[in-house]
């Protein structure tokens, strides 16, 4: 198990920012939903909707990581990540500097989260200090 290694504590500190972020965005997206730059197809409930589809997979990477199962927790951590990324999209609609400050400050927060949660990621899937290798064997 790896539920008290140092990675595994990383992990949750991470996962716990991501969460934090996202709360944070989404629950200003879909209050302040008209200010924000959004595609025609999407509404409050969508957000909504998207938000609790993809925390679950954070959650779902974090419990693998701790029972071992080291290749599964990776591949969730990595689509978790990518996920949160998609805050990014906002900026496929309307640039930075058409967006207020607040909103901008959140879709960078939510980023900047799930880019260290993803460059955490790598750095363990790849090995990091064996900080997550406790003898035992990578499981799918």
């Amino acid at each position: 198990m790896h539920s008290d290694t140092p990675a595994a504590k990383n992990l949750l500190r991470l996962l716990v920012m991501n969460i934090a972020a996202s709360v944070a965005h989404y629950a200003d997206n879909i209050v302040r939903f008209v200010e924000y730059p959004e595609p025609p197809w999407l509404n409050p409930s969508r957000v909504d909707a998207f938000w609790f589809l993809m925390t679950p997979i954070g959650v779902l990477a974090y419990w693998l990581y701790r029972q071992g199962r080291l290749r599964a927790a990776f591949a969730f951590n990595y689509a978790y990540g990518i996920m949160n990324l998609l805050v990014l999209g906002h900026y496929l609609v309307a640039p930075p500097w058409r967006i207020s400050l607040g909103i901008n400050a959140l879709i960078v927060l939510e980023a900047g989260a799930a880019i260290a949660l993803i460059a955490y990621t790598t750095w363990l899937h790849r090995g990091g200090r064996a900080a997550h290798i406790d003898g035992a064997m990578l499981r799918g």
